[in-house]
């Protein structure tokens, strides 16, 4: 219950539709109720010719209590059968039956129409919230978290939440509201019928709550399955070129299939749940009303004090089949609540993940930078393995240095740490004597751009990829920036120049192509720090010249931290860093360390 009243809690802005739909469920209840009701006045017209021929006596109404009330009705309804005839009341009666049912489905269009938007904005906000997180977190979450669970608790699981938990919401306002008057009905009708029902319903209820009392395990079990299922998907079309490469497609296949049988089972058997509790409640339901009527037919037959009328009784059990319906519905719309629940504990864990990155409470702003970053004994780890020993460099203005090295030594970790994807667990890495973590976000990364090895792009126009982060980018500047990058010559060629739409990654485009375009994009952004992480390893001869020239023009003036695995492009670096197993074992410019018969040295003779 409390995690359903906090999917409801998105729905807050929007609390003045929820009292517009709640009031029209009100009256649609009201005028629903008094539809049925008014079965028991045409039983009466009928019944007439068992009435007494003498006019029967006004009820004292000295006393406002519910049976005097009822007696009251029932005489004026006599009184005006007498006065205009059965077959004028009937008329009447049709004419009344037809304006209330009028009404009640007003109310209920009503009601739909104000719930309508409140439901909508309820998921709306909870997938704005939730990628608005997942958009905050480190990239140390997104190291350890299958990219599959991820867009399933973002794709399926809020979906799941819409039709399992939102698609019941008017269902649980509406339905209670309609068991509440037509009991308080039944109730004025024959308390000792009523009182009867209520012992027995529950009996109802337990067994229903026997039967959905698993599906949120088990929804959540299929939730956890749906995420490896897409974890398997997606590692096999980004992998396509290793498996076919390998001939590895049955096994890939046979993967696949497992997981899909796994959860294709559990699948069957939350429905077989869900699909249980419908005809337990229909059967439970009938046990009902056959005990309703040997109870009153044992009333009526004794005709003791307070038993039902005739009509009252045909009209008590119209009204008690239709209290059957609200109650079958609700206990639907709880099992699929149990479902969605499940899933939702899925956002709600996620949306829970702590966010490691962020702005100090006295944050400040980052002034124009004017001398140094530094890195002072800085230690850092993923898990339980250290992956920097003590790094300690200064990055002067308009220098750059280079990291080079061993895979896995630590320097693309290096580089992650200046923008702040990772804090260090010891040391500190200041930016003109202020550390990183005091500096406000937005305005330590602001001012640098960052040109990787994979040349990433999206799926969008090329004038969007290079503008991108420019909320009003100006064709004028991006070409300039496109002719800087030695992109603008393959750009025009393109079938609609930049706004040619390059596909996913940029895979319309060449390998070399992508870099020049992420590179335009760095000179674009005019950065005071430039960090490029091996950003010609991948690229063929011609490419790279190119490539190298456009990252030549974007480095000039500017302070560069470059990770290095051709050397031959960090000749001209004032400071190269060699890291092995996270700690600097070797530094100095090209010619001094081609001085001495170390790493670099065996590093530069195999290159």
């Amino acid at each position: 219950m409390r995690s359903y009243l906090q999917v409801l809690g998105y729905g807050r802005p929007d609390l003045k539709l929820a009292i517009v739909a709640i009031v029209a469920m009100l009256v649609y209840s009201v005028f629903s109720t008094a539809t049925l009701l008014s079965a028991i006045p045409f039983l009466e017209i009928l019944f007439h010719t068992d009435m007494n021929l003498a006019a029967p006596e006004a009820p004292d109404m000295s006393l406002l209590t519910p049976s005097s009330l009822k007696e009251f009705a029932y005489y004026k309804l006599e009184m005006a059968i007498r006065a205009l005839g059965p077959m004028n009341m009937l008329w009447y009666f049709c004419i009344a039956l037809l304006g209330l049912n009028l009404l009640k489905n007003a109310a209920r269009f009503l009601s739909g129409w104000a719930m309508a938007p409140f439901e909508q904005r309820i998921l709306m906000r909870m997938r704005n919230d939730l990628f608005t997180h997942l958009s905050k977190l480190s990239l140390r979450f997104y190291s350890t978290n299958k990219k599959g669970d991820l867009i399933g608790t973002l794709v399926s699981d809020v979906q799941l939440i819409q039709e399992a938990v939102i698609s019941t919401i008017q269902i649980m306002l509406r339905e209670p509201i309609l068991i509440l008057v037509i009991l308080i009905s039944l109730l004025l009708l024959s308390w000792k019928l009523t009182l009867f029902v209520l012992i027995i319903l529950p009996i109802t209820g337990f067994f229903i709550n026997l039967i959905s009392g698993t599906l949120k395990r088990k929804a959540r079990e299929g939730q956890r399955q749906l995420g490896d299922l897409i974890s398997v998907l997606d590692e096999f079309i980004s992998g396509m070129r290793i498996v076919k490469s390998f001939q590895r497609e049955s096994f890939e296949q046979n993967k696949y299939k497992a997981r899909n049988d796994r959860y294709t089972d559990l699948q069957i058997g939350i429905r077989r749940r869900i699909e249980l509790a419908s005809p337990v409640t229909e059967w439970l339901s009938i046990l009902v009303i056959c005990a309703i009527i040997l109870f009153a037919g044992q009333l009526i037959l004794a005709n003791t004090e307070g038993s039902p009328r005739k009509a009252e009784f045909i009209g008590f059990l119209v009204l008690f089949s239709q209290l059957l319906a609200p109650i079958k519905l609700i206990s639907n719309g709880v099992a699929k609540i149990q479902k969605g629940m499940a899933a939702y504990q899925r956002v709600e864990e996620l949306m829970n993940t702590p966010i490691e990155i962020q702005d100090a409470p006295d944050a400040v702003a980052l002034p124009a930078f004017q001398d140094r970053i530094r890195f002072e004994d800085v230690h850092f780890r993923y898990d339980r393995e250290e992956v920097l020993k003590g790094i300690s460099f200064d990055l002067h203005k308009g220098k750059t240095v280079a990291l080079v090295g061993p895979s896995g030594g630590g320097k693309s970790t290096i580089a992650d740490l200046i923008p702040r994807f990772y804090d260090p667990i010891s040391g500190s890495i200041s930016i003109d004597g202020v550390e990183l973590r005091q500096v406000k976000l937005t305005d330590l990364r602001s001012k640098l751009a960052i040109v990787s090895q994979e040349g990433i792009l999206f799926h969008d126009t090329v004038l969007a990829n290079i503008a991108y982060g420019e909320p009003s980018p100006d064709l004028e500047s991006v070409k300039a920036a496109a002719m800087m990058a030695h992109a603008h010559e393959f750009i025009t060629a393109l079938p609609q120049g930049y706004q040619t739409i390059i596909g996913e990654r940029g895979t319309m485009l060449s390998g070399g192509q992508r870099q020049r375009i992420a590179i335009a994009r760095a000179i674009l952004r005019d950065p005071d720090f430039l960090i490029l992480d091996e950003a010609t390893s991948n690229l063929d001869t011609e490419s790279e010249t190119f490539v190298q020239d456009a990252l030549e023009k974007l480095m000039k003036g500017r302070t560069s931290l470059v990770i290095a695995h051709r050397l031959s492009t960090i000749r001209q670096a004032d400071m190269i860093l060699v890291i092995e197993g996270g700690e600097i074992v070797e530094r100095g410019t090209h010619e001094e360390l081609l001085q001495h018969s170390g790493l670099y040295l065996k590093l530069y003779a195999g290159a």
